[in-house]
């Protein structure tokens, strides 16, 4: 076992509602009647309780993400916590956003002491500009992929362990020593599981929320050790795939969960093990990280359509240098093409020509609250001058993800266009349409200069040098005294517990 003062990460447990209900997650998702919602106190309370942590402070779930707090914890948490580095947040477009992510969070070591571990629901996407300027380090996996989660619900003296041999294993577990403590409303844990059992079963709660709570060292864990009595992450157990729905677990779980009364249980999704015929020998110990996936670029299916533009609002900007033939000739060829939702020009004489198109026109100081309200947008607009972006683009942003953050722009002979989302965090207070990027900070306003997706996809190479310009950004800081994460050197070698490390 190790102190969670030497571990890479310490989670808070921002809920333990998830909209997904994975066979043997080790928040026990689908088995709570109520599930928590951390209140804002209790998150202040935590970041402050850990000042001083050299390694990562996680945000999870549950899935963090629909909190309805959500926004509010992450602005306090980048405020307090970990230090700016915007160095490898996604602002250029990217066709395939699992390889930026698996590029700037390929190790813990080199982040910027913040993290999310999220499953990519659709209010990922509400808060995708947030999350991009605060977390240096992300763990995405929406289990649209097959993946293998170990039981945890099973007793050892139902296996019949003795203790020596329990000992042994216990203080092995990979979850403890390759992974995380934890912060639940009710309390600090030395083991993130045993605050998930603790909140699932009613347990008395952990030890005060209070600075300096993660240095204990394992002798001093007392009576949280009684939970690792009630679960088998140490032992060799059976998998079984996530997307199954079905827990795996032993007799004293089943009278557990039916005093709980368990939905998950009620639903019959759950397969009662006979502790007799347990063999461990057909099962192995869990020595890595994530056992659970080989293929790590896996963990993102479905949820890509969740990211790229949802919804995309077309206005035509008739500027004064176009003349009344031309500006007929593009909202005619807008209007074919179906991107004509509105036009807006400086000069009022052009509104006879929307007329014609049957496009609503907008002039005047608040001529972006205007078309926001007459098309009801609240997401992507795509605003062309003069000139019709091209095909090739709009089948871009079909595919890519985009930063609702960002404005995007091209300025090139026959093609003007910004393309932005009104979620952007630069257009909280308004902006002027006509001199959007006023609005925008210098590093949310990107050139597109080409089309091709491939442009936008990281290459192996490309996934190299980004990973060792993290490795340079981290050294430089480290050698300028700046705040860094714990660092490459430590107590797990190749993913892997070593025998310096009990």
């Amino acid at each position: 076992m190790k102190s969670p003062a030497d571990m890479k990460v310490i989670q808070i447990e921002l809920t333990n509602a998830c909209p997904m209900r994975c066979s043997n997650c080790t928040r026990f998702c689908g088995h709570h009647v109520e599930p928590f919602f951390m209140d804002f106190e209790t998150f202040k309370k935590a970041i402050d309780s850990l000042k001083g942590f050299k390694g990562i402070v996680g945000i999870m779930g549950g899935e963090p993400t629909i909190h309805p707090e959500f926004k509010k914890f992450i602005e306090y948490f980048r405020d307090n916590w970990g230090h700016e580095d915007n160095s490898t947040a996604l602002y250029e477009p990217s066709s395939d956003f699992m390889r930026h992510i698996l590029a700037n969070g390929y190790h813990v070591d080199y982040s910027n002491q913040r993290g999310l571990w999220t499953s990519i629901t659709p209010r990922y996407y509400e808060h995708f500009e947030l999350i991009q300027d605060t977390f240096g380090y992300q763990l995405l996996n929406d289990h649209t992929s097959e993946s293998a989660h170990q039981t945890h619900m099973v007793t050892r003296k139902e296996l019949g362990i003795p203790d020596d041999e329990w000992i042994e294993m216990r203080d092995r577990c990979w979850v403890q020593n390759l992974w995380s403590a934890s912060i639940t409303p009710k309390g600090a844990f030395f083991c993130e599981i045993a605050a998930a059992m603790d909140a699932t079963l009613g347990g008395p709660g952990g030890w005060a929320i209070e600075p300096g709570w993660w240095n204990r060292k394992p002798e001093d864990f007392g009576s949280q050790l009684d939970w690792c009595e009630m679960c088998s992450a140490c032992l060799p157990m059976p998998s079984r795939n996530a997307n199954d729905e079905t827990d795996d677990i032993s007799p004293i779980w089943q009278q557990r969960l039916e005093a709980i009364d368990s939905p998950k249980l009620r639903k019959g999704l759950v397969n009662t093990l006979d502790p007799t015929e347990y063999q461990k020998d057909k099962h192995a110990f869990i020595e890595t990280v994530t056992p659970y996936l080989d293929d790590e670029e896996a963990r993102m299916g479905k949820s890509r359509q969740r990211l790229v533009p949802h919804r995309i609002t077309h206005v035509a900007w008739l500027s004064e240098s176009i003349d009344d033939d031309g500006a007929r000739a593009l909202l005619a060829s807008l209007k074919a093409d179906q991107r004509l939702d509105a036009v807006v020009s400086t000069k009022p004489e052009h509104a006879a020509l929307a007329g014609e198109a049957g496009a609503p026109f907008f002039s005047g100081p608040t001529v972006l609250a205007d078309v926001a309200k007459a098309t009801k947008t609240r997401d992507w607009i795509m605003l062309v001058r003069d000139h019709a972006a091209s095909s090739a683009f709009h089948e871009l942003t079909k595919i890519a993800v985009f930063n609702p953050g960002v404005v995007y722009t091209r300025d090139r002979d026959n093609e003007w266009f910004q393309f932005f989302n009104l979620r952007a965090s630069s257009l909280a207070n308004g902006g002027n349409l006509f001199d959007i990027t006023r609005s925008y900070p210098a590093y949310k306003i990107v050139p597109v200069a080409s089309d091709d997706p491939e442009q936008y996809r990281l290459s192996d190479v490309d996934m190299f040098l980004r990973r060792a310009y993290k490795r340079v950004n981290w050294l430089k800081r480290k050698m300028t005294g700046q705040p860094v994460a714990r660092g490459p050197a430590g107590e797990i070698v190749g993913n892997r517990i070593v025998a310096s490390n009990p």
